[in-house]
């Protein structure tokens, strides 16, 4: 609900999840925790489809976190002066706001269209990308009271799914008391612990969230979801360490609907590239996914003259995240990259699976994944992926993509070298692929995920999954 960008990582998982249960449960209802009475609120269902579809975005303003500790500036203003003090601070934010919720709750057509035609000169910036669609049209930029109706009163047979960024936006002090109350069933899915394994890479209010949310909702699930053994493992051996309980857990694959051959979207390459002659990277810009070894590898082969002789290219797509301005800012402005690494953000999916079938091969040094969907992706599509060895990346990868310790920069130049160089090199993963690979789709993986939480029965017969992937594990 918070997101307006294309749906990528969590966003997308969680998605497809929700597309899945309103088609298939009849009894599916969205839901939306309240920051303000530390409850659960439901969504009408056409509010939903306005989410789902990316028609609406939640104007979070005044919405705090409810996952996250310690004071914000904002706290320190009394409440009473609050609405005075964002009118002072946010004039432009709360002029859009004021607007649009009478431009939403308008009965006259016209007059809402009047409303809008008001907003028009304040939507610039950051509030255009919110509130208008890449095709042009408006999306809702809905107040967080225009979106959830009444309280949900829970029952011991309801399962309330989380399977977004909980630690964040979902207060599990507050759940943990109303599940005891009425011990309705918790449905977890964890994608991994990433931030507690590995905290240098968060900023660490990130990792306390992060962990405090886990500690609280590892015991009380009563139905425990992850995508690869390897997290099942990383997760089963930290409640050890901490004396936590744990009860089931079930490993489910994520899923993927990716045509087998390059799709006819008719969305055409970026300026500047040129089919099979670029190495794809589909990743936000952050500090654990390692594309400096990228940018390292690539000096590297351009002091070689590799990729000037060949014509090749680098490309990373993705948004930049948190403790990479340095890099970003390296990547936009040193010269000897200048023409030969592309970075491109806000990228749409049809311009995506453009770049995903024009690739030559796909590139993933991340120093550690709780699954790697873009692997899938890019076999998909026949196109192999030099991968890491970081977590649960050789699970996924299987036998489809070598995988590379995340660090030895001498290997990853080696092997880039040989793939731009010499196509054969990479061909035999490629024979592979295209003979072998099998996977999930969407639609299979949520009946999966459902089945396992008990909300629907067991799918018959086992489905297509990757290597390394194609037994469910059921604890």
């Amino acid at each position: 609900m918070r997101w307006a960008g294309p749906p990528v990582g969590i966003l997308r998982v969680e998605r497809e999840l929700a597309r899945f249960a309103f088609a298939h449960l009849p009894s599916a209802r969205a839901v939306f925790f309240d920051p303000v009475t530390a409850t659960y609120r439901l969504v009408e269902p056409a509010t939903a489809a306005a989410f789902l579809a990316g028609d609406a975005v939640l104007d979070t303003l005044g919405l705090r976190d409810p996952g996250r500790a310690g004071r914000r500036k904002s706290d320190r203003i009394p409440p009473a002066l609050r609405p005075a003090a964002r009118w002072l601070l946010q004039s432009r934010h709360m002029a859009l706001q004021t607007l649009e919720r009478r431009r939403l709750t308008a009965v006259n057509p016209a007059v809402a269209d009047r409303i809008a035609r008001l907003q028009a000169p304040l939507i610039r910036g950051k509030y255009r990308a919110l509130m208008v669609k890449p095709d042009g049209h408006r999306r809702a930029f809905v107040p967080p009271d225009l979106v959830a109706a009444e309280p949900v009163a829970f029952r011991p047979d309801d399962i309330l799914v989380c399977a977004g960024a909980g630690w964040s936006h979902t207060d599990i002090a507050a759940v943990a008391p109303q599940k005891r109350a009425t011990p309705f069933h918790l449905a977890l899915l964890c994608y991994d612990i990433i931030p507690i394994l590995f905290p240098q890479f968060y900023k660490p209010h990130d990792v306390a969230s992060f962990t405090r949310y886990f500690e609280s909702a590892f015991p009380i699930a009563d139905h425990l979801v992850v995508n690869s053994h390897r997290v099942e493992q990383d997760v089963r051996d930290w409640c050890t360490a901490r004396g936590l309980a744990l009860g089931s857990t079930a490993v489910v694959p994520l899923g993927a609907d990716i045509p087998t051959a390059a799709p006819a979207t008719g969305a055409a390459l970026p300026h500047g590239l040129e089919a099979d002659r670029y190495a794809l990277f589909v990743s936000t810009i952050e500090p654990r996914k390692n594309h400096r070894l990228l940018r390292d590898v690539w000096l590297r082969l351009l002091a070689e003259g590799v990729p000037q002789r060949t014509g090749f290219k680098l490309v990373f797509v993705g948004r930049p995240g948190w403790m990479v301005d340095d890099l970003v800012t390296d990547l936009d402005t040193d010269p000897r990259l200048a023409g030969t690494l592309l970075r491109l953000d806000r990228v749409d999916d049809a311009t995506l699976r453009a770049l995903q079938g024009g690739a030559a091969f796909g590139l993933y040094p991340s120093r550690y994944e709780g699954y790697g969907l873009p692997l899938v992706e890019s076999f998909h599509l026949g196109k192999a992926v030099i991968a890491a060895t970081g977590g649960s990346l050789p699970e996924v990868a299987g036998p489809f993509s070598p995988c590379l310790d995340p660090d030895d920069v001498d290997a990853w130049t080696e092997t880039l070298r040989a793939w731009i160089t010499d196509p054969a090199a990479r061909a035999p993963y490629e024979d592979r692929i295209r003979r072998d690979f099998r996977h999930p789709t969407w639609s299979e993986a949520a009946a999966r995920f459902f089945a396992a939480i008990g909300a629907l029965p067991e799918p018959a017969g086992d489905s297509p999954v990757a290597h390394a992937t194609d037994a469910d594990a059921r604890r």
